[in-house]
C-alpha cells in the first residue's frame, strides 16, 4: 500500500526532480516507511511506501532484469503466490517476494492484457525505457483496479502529463492550473459529489475505474478492460445460488488476509462488516483485533450490536467513544485537504477517527464496504422498485400524477418547503423517466436550489454543459430497477463517494483498508442475478442474510439499519458557526463570485436560528448540511485553489474529543 505519482515532460525537456520530491512529500502520510524515485530523461516516477508484503525486500520503483521497464505499485494483489509462481515457471527471475514484481512480470508477458489476471485493489504505473534513444518519449502505462478502490488522478496539456495517488500531491507541479471546473461544481451542488472522470479542479481528471491509459509518443489513449455484467439467465436455485455466494465470500476474505504484518477489522454492527469479522475469525490462528467507534447521541450508535459480534468470535474489540465536544474545525480541514476536494459526506468524519486508532495496533484493517452495493442493501434500491411497479399504471393516469406533482412542486405554498418540494420533484422526474431514478434519490439539492444559490453570471456561462453524471445515467441498462440502481452505485456512488472517503481517511494514519466484498468474483456474480433475489418483502441483502446466517447472532439481522455519518446539526457549536460565517461572510462570497452573497446570508441565518425558516420541513439537520456543503467548498477553494497550503497537515487536536472506552475479547 502506497501512493504513486510522477510526471513525463512531452516537450522532451529533462524531468525536474525538485518538482518529483515535492509531490512525493507531499503523500508522506500514505507511506511513511520509505520512499523512491526513477528519473529518465523526459520522464520521472516515484512512491511512498507502507509496507505490507515483503516488508524488507520490496522497495519501490522495481525493475526488470534488463532495467528496461520499470514500476511504482499502490494497492495489493492478492493472487501474486499463483501469478509468481507461475512466471518463475515461464523463465521470470524475480529479486523480491512482493506482489509489485508479479505485476511488472506479467506486463512483460502480457502487456495491457496483465490486468485481467490481476485480483485485488490497484493503481499502478509502468515506464519503459526500452528504445528511449529512438523516441523522446518514453512509454509510460497506467491502469486503475477494476471497481476504483485505488485513486489515480492526472493531468494532460501539449507539454505536460502528471499522475498522482492524491490531488494535493498533483498539485505540486507549478504547471497545473488551480481553476474551479464549472459543471462539477454544479454535480457537487446536487449530489455532494463530483463525479469521475472528472473532479471539481478544471483538467484534473481520474482515470475510471476498469481502465488504463497509455503514453507514448503517439500521444494518450485510454482504454476500458472491464465491465459490469449482465443479468443473467441463470437456472440455479436459491439455495444453490447461496450456497456459491456463501464460498465466493469465504475465498474473499481468505485471500485479503494475505500479508506479512497483523491485519484488524473495523466492526460497525452492521451486517456487512459483522460478516467479515465472522468469516476471518475462522480463517485466523487467533483473535482478530477489531475496532469500533460510537457516538454518544441516540441514533448513532451500533456497540451493543458490534459487542455482540465481538463476544461470538472473542475478537480482541478496541470500542472508542466520541465525546460530544462541538465540531473541530481541525478535522474539517485534514479532512478536505487530503480529499482533494470538497465532500458532503460527513462520515469522513469518523471513518477518519476510527483509522487513525486502529493505526495504533494494526497497519490493515478489512471492512465491510461494497456489501449494500452487492447485495441490494440501500432503502433507495427498494424505492426504485416501487417506482417501476408505478409503471404497471396506464399512462393516462401516470401522467396525469405527474402533473399534479409538478403543479405542487412549484405552487406557491410550497416554495419554501425545500425537502417536500424536491422529494415531490424527484417523484415528478422518476414517473416521467425511470432512468433518472438512481440519482433522484440521492439529489441533495434540486436544479431550482442551485440556480437560486449561483450568481447569474455563473449560470449564464456555464449550466449548459454536461456532467459526467448525464453521461452516466444516459448509458445506463434498462430494465430491473434494483439492478439498475446498482449499476449506478457501482459507476458513480462507490468509486466516487464511499471508496474514496474510505481511502483518503485511511491513508491520512497510514492505515490500509482492504474490502472483501468488493472481490472482482463476487461482484459479477452478485450483479449477474436479477434485483428480486437481493431486494425481498421489503427488505434488502435477501441473498446476504441467507449465506450468512449461521454466522452472526440474530440481532445483526433484526436492528434497522445506520449510517456512518455524525450528528453534525446537534454538533454545530460556536466556533464552527465562527468558521460559517468567516468563509461565507458576504465579501468573501463576493470575492469567490460564485454564489449569491444574499442567499448565503439567509442561509447563515436559518441555519443558526436568527430567523425562522418558514418552513416546518426544513429541518435543522437539514439546513446543517445544506451550510457544511457550502463551507467545505469554501475551505476547499482557499487550501486549494487560492493555495494557502501547500500539503497535507493533519493536526491531532481531534484526538481529545476521543477516548478509549473498552477493550473486549
Amino acid at each position: 500500500m502506497c501512493g504513486i505519482c510522477g510526471f513525463v515532460n512531452l516537450n522532451g525537456r529533462p524531468a525536474e526532480r525538485e518538482i518529483l520530491n515535492r509531490m512525493n512529500r507531499a503523500m508522506a502520510h500514505r507511506g511513511p516507511d520509505g520512499s523512491g524515485a526513477l528519473i529518465s530523461g523526459p520522464a520521472a516516477i516515484a512512491m511512498r511506501r507502507l509496507a505490507i508484503i515483503d516488508v524488507d525486500g520490496g522497495r519501490q520503483p522495481i525493475s526488470t532484469e534488463d532495467e528496461a521497464a520499470h514500476i511504482v505499485f499502490n494497492g495489493e494483489i492478492y493472487n501474486s503466490p499463483d501469478l509468481s509462481e507461475a512466471l518463475r515457471a515461464a523463465g521470470h527471475v524475480f529479486r523480491t517476494h512482493s506482489d509489485t514484481e508479479s505485476i511488472l512480470h506479467q506486463y512483460e508477458e502480457d502487456g495491457p492484457d496483465c490486468v485481467r489476471k490481476l485480483r485485488g485493489m490497484f493503481a499502478f504505473a509502468i515506464l519503459s525505457t526500452r528504445g528511449s534513444e529512438r523516441s523522446a518519449i518514453p512509454e509510460l502505462f497506467v491502469a486503475r483496479d477494476r471497481v476504483g478502490i485505488k485513486p489515480l488522478f492526472y493531468y494532460s496539456s501539449s507539454t505536460l502529463f502528471a499522475f498522482s495517488s492524491e490531488i494535493v500531491s498533483l498539485l505540486q507541479h507549478p504547471s497545473i492550473p488551480r481553476e474551479i471546473d464549472e459543471p462539477s461544481l454544479r454535480q457537487y451542488l446536487a449530489t455532494g459529489v463530483p463525479a469521475s472522470p472528472g473532479t471539481l479542479l478544471r483538467g484534473v481528471k481520474q482515470l475510471l475505474p476498469g481502465h488504463w491509459l497509455r503514453l507514448s509518443e503517439r500521444g494518450l489513449v485510454i482504454q476500458r478492460y472491464w465491465m459490469l455484467p449482465g443479468v443473467s439467465g441463470s437456472r440455479a436455485s436459491l439455495a444453490e445460488t447461496t450456497l456459491q455466494v456463501r464460498s465466493l465470500l469465504e475465498n474473499s476474505v481468505y485471500e485479503h488476509l494475505l500479508s506479512d504484518v497483523p491485519v484488524g477489522a473495523f466492526l460497525s454492527g452492521g451486517i456487512d462488516s459483522s460478516t467479515v469479522v465472522a468469516l476471518m475469525s475462522r480463517a485466523s490462528g487467533g483473535p482478530v483485533p477489531t475496532f469500533s467507534i460510537r457516538f454518544q447521541e441516540q441514533g448513532y450508535d451500533e456497540s451493543p450490536f458490534s459487542r455482540l459480534v465481538a463476544d461470538r468470535y472473542s475478537t480482541d474489540h478496541h470500542e472508542f467513544v466520541v465525546r460530544n465536544e462541538g465540531f473541530d474545525i481541525d478535522i474539517l480541514q485534514a479532512m478536505i485537504t487530503h480529499h482533494g476536494q470538497p465532500t458532503a459526506d460527513t462520515s469522513a468524519v469518523p471513518t477518519f477517527m476510527v483509522s487513525r486508532l486502529a493505526r495504533q495496533f494494526v497497519k490493515v484493517v478489512l471492512s465491510g464496504d461494497g456489501g449494500d452495493e452487492c447485495f441490494g442493501g440501500y432503502t433507495h434500491f427498494g424505492w426504485a422498485q416501487d417506482i417501476d411497479r408505478l409503471y404497471a399504471v396506464p399512462r393516462p393516469v401516470r401522467g396525469a400524477g405527474a402533473v399534479l406533482l409538478r403543479r405542487l412542486a412549484h405552487s406557491k405554498l410550497l416554495s419554501q418547503a425545500g425537502a417536500l418540494r424536491q422529494g415531490l420533484n424527484s417523484l415528478d422526474v422518476a414517473l416521467a423517466d425511470r432512468s433518472q431514478v438512481p440519482l433522484e434519490v440521492l439529489r441533495l439539492n434540486d436544479g431550482a436550489a442551485i440556480d437560486a444559490i449561483l450568481t447569474p453570471e455563473w449560470c449564464r456561462e456555464h449550466d449548459d454543459r454536461p456532467t459526467c453524471l448525464e453521461t452516466f445515467l444516459s448509458d445506463l441498462p434498462p430494465g430491473d430497477p434494483v439492478r439498475q440502481s446498482q449499476e449506478f452505485a457501482f459507476r458513480y456512488v462507490l468509486p466516487d463517494a464511499y471508496l474514496a472517503k474510505v481511502d483518503r481517511m485511511s491513508m491520512a494514519s497510514a492505515l490500509e483498508v482492504r474490502v472483501p466484498f468488493l472481490d472482482h468474483r463476487l461482484v459479477e456474480f452478485c450483479l449477474s442475478l436479477p434485483g428480486h433475489v437481493h431486494w425481498r418483502h421489503g427488505k434488502g441483502k435477501n441473498l446476504l442474510r441467507r449465506a450468512a446466517a449461521d454466522l452472526l447472532p440474530p440481532e445483526i439481522f433484526a436492528h434497522r439499519k445506520q449510517g456512518f455519518g455524525i450528528p453534525l446539526h446537534r454538533w454545530a457549536n460556536d466556533e464552527y458557526f465562527e468558521l460559517a460565517e468567516e468563509l461565507l461572510g458576504a465579501e468573501s462570497v463576493r470575492r469567490r463570485g460564485v454564489f449569491r452573497p444574499q442567499a448565503v446570508k439567509e442561509l447563515l441565518d436559518r441555519a443558526q436560528g436568527r430567523t425562522p425558516s418558514g418552513n416546518a420541513l426544513e429541518s435543522t439537520y437539514r439546513l446543517s448540511h445544506r451550510l457544511f456543503m457550502l463551507v467545505g467548498f469554501e475551505m476547499w477553494c482557499r487550501l486549494l485553489i487560492d493555495n494557502l497550503v501547500d500539503s497535507p497537515s493533519c493536526t491531532a487536536r481531534w484526538e481529545s474529543q476521543v477516548d478509549e472506552e473498552s477493550s473486549v475479547g
